[in-house]
């Protein structure tokens, strides 16, 4: 894995590694990181030749996944030179890009129907940038990771009380930005990994407390949570506004 992205996603090079160590992927490797915060895919393309690491990578190294995170603006320019570059370089690579939750989630001014609208036409845009990109190479290996969908999803939960340890949505941010606090980086983790394999990361023990803050009663909830999601995904269900997903 190439992982390319700003601080809502980065977080997820060690425990994902941990992650797929435990669900028997002994072979996943991070093949390189590049790191900018609240950036976009075009910032990390116009690196220059010398800081651009994950350039590099594409071109030196071995690389079955590259992650980027979109941000804000959609389209994005990067998204479509890093799919050039990267199928140029890596015939066999997977291009998958991290749909994001907006900031200052706990601003007492937001309206939770229009953000999820504003959401929605926002995957609109990116399944249609994907669309192009399959075109121009003929082949599809650019996918979306419901991150997004699925912290609906959370909050719905949370506040009908039905999360285990978390009684409050503002424990899933550590500041005002929105920055993911454990229970919210254990959810992405868990989309993620059900999204590169694709496996269902139900009952993996390994995030569990005491490795990290979040108990075991909690993450069975956040896995069934990152599961549905992605596993909707896949089959081109879901978008934010359509992220209702059982309870069972």
């Amino acid at each position: 894995m190439l992982i390319c992205g700003h601080s809502f996603h980065v977080f997820i090079v060690e425990p994902l590694a941990t992650l797929a160590r435990e669900a028997g992927f002994s072979a996943h490797r991070t093949a390189g990181l590049s790191s900018l915060g609240g950036s976009r895919p075009i910032q990390h393309w116009r690196l220059p030749e010398t800081e651009n690491t994950a350039k590099q990578a594409l071109r030196n190294g071995h690389v079955d996944v590259l992650t980027l995170a979109p941000h804000r603006e959609m389209p994005d320019e990067g998204i479509d030179q890093f799919a050039d570059w990267a199928i140029t370089y890596q015939p066999q690579i997977r291009l998958m890009l991290q749909m994001s939750w907006p900031t200052e989630p706990l601003n007492p001014s937001t309206d939770w129907e229009q953000l999820e609208k504003m959401l929605a036409n926002y995957w609109a845009i990116a399944r249609q940038q994907i669309q192009s990109i399959h075109s121009r190479h003929g082949r599809q290996f650019v996918t979306l990771v419901p991150v997004a969908a699925a912290y609906l999803r959370l909050r719905e939960e949370i506040l009908a009380e039905r999360v285990p340890g978390i009684f409050q949505f503002s424990e899933l941010f550590t500041d005002e930005l929105g920055h993911p606090a454990p229970p919210l980086q254990n959810l992405v983790t868990f989309c993620w990994l059900a999204a590169i394999y694709p496996q269902s990361p139900k009952n993996l023990k390994s995030l569990d407390a005491p490795h990290t803050p979040v108990g075991a009663e909690t993450n069975r909830v956040l896995q069934h949570i990152a599961w549905e999601a992605v596993a909707r995904e896949s089959k081109g269900e879901l978008s934010p506004t359509s992220a209702h997903l059982s309870s069972e």
